[in-house]
């Protein structure tokens, strides 16, 4: 069965086991990096909200599912325990007041995404984009995201700095940092009964000194390093520069830059990452930064 066949009969099943009054929606959204994935949304009267079903995996994983049916069941699944009864206003949308208490940043490579940053307002820092976004949130465990597109500006009459402005105000309270050493990230990863006492955490900060930022939700998470003040205020708190290592679009890696010559051997670790641990679309760059507490700036190792 070819992919195009995979789509139209699984399109045609979904359909037959839903209500009459709820229809199958099927599209071509563009994610991170350039990469096109086929989506599919139930269209419901009780809901205007529905979450994406990316039907690319299932063809992908056929070797997973017995059959069709099976593939089926589980997309409805899927789309039962992840769909809001809410329905949502979309009018509030045109309404620029109403929006910017809701607007956050996210990083993107700027070569792999030059498609989608010529719709989309954008500034460039260094061999990223930063984009903007409207976060939503439906209910306690649930969110959404609406990315900003040009047209947008014109709607609210603003322009790309003005929206910077904005989002570097309301990102940090949208979605508030989180940092830790490694240790504690794992511990808590591997369901330890206990977080880490102080001793511990003082003894990794030692012997392991190595740093994840993200951010609360862990959602584009390698934006935090945006945040005003705040590589500054851990390159004083570790009293040290600092090598950052872009490990996704969700969290990016720190460590102390004993020896700036050594952002080679780490280039060509978080490459393999890329290449190897990561989906396509949460690659955001090969390259390693450092922050210079002396300059209070971030630069890209070897172009300085």
């Amino acid at each position: 069965m070819t992919y195009e066949e995979f789509k139209t009969a699984i399109a045609r099943q979904i359909e037959q086991m839903l209500p009459p009054d709820s229809s199958v929606q099927m599209q071509t959204i563009r994610k991170n990096n350039g990469l096109k994935l086929d989506g599919l949304t139930i269209a419901s009267p009780a809901s205007n909200i529905s979450p994406t079903i990316y039907l690319n995996y299932y063809y992908e994983k056929q070797n997973l599912f017995p059959d069709l049916d099976t593939i089926c069941r589980d997309i409805m699944l899927t789309y039962e325990h992840n769909r809001s009864a809410e329905h949502f206003n979309a009018d509030f949308f045109t309404d620029y007041e109403a929006v910017r208490s809701q607007i956050s940043y996210r990083l993107v490579n700027f070569e792999k995404n030059k498609e989608l940053l010529e719709t989309v307002p954008h500034v460039r820092y260094l061999d990223l984009a930063i984009v903007f976004y409207c976060l939503l949130n439906f209910t306690e465990n649930s969110s959404a995201t609406i990315l900003i597109h040009t047209d947008h500006l014109k709607l609210w009459n603003i322009n790309a700095a003005e929206l910077y402005h904005q989002a570097c105000q309301t990102a940090p309270a949208l979605l508030p940092y989180d940092f830790r050493n490694i240790a504690a990230v794992l511990s808590d990863a591997f369901g330890s009964s206990a977080r880490p006492n102080q001793n511990i955490e003082r003894e990794a900060d030692t012997f392991c000194p190595m740093y994840i930022l993200t951010n609360s939700q862990k959602l584009y998470g390698a934006s935090c390093m945006l945040y005003p003040r705040l590589l500054d205020t851990i390159a004083e708190k570790l009293n040290t520069d600092l090598f950052i290592l872009p490990s996704s679009i969700h969290e990016i890696i720190l460590l102390p830059a004993v020896n700036r010559s050594h952002y080679k051997e780490l280039a060509h670790m978080v490459t393999d990452i890329n290449r190897t641990e990561l989906a396509a679309d949460e690659i955001l760059s090969d390259l390693i930064y450092y922050y210079s507490r002396e300059e209070h700036a971030l630069s890209i190792c070897g172009n300085s």
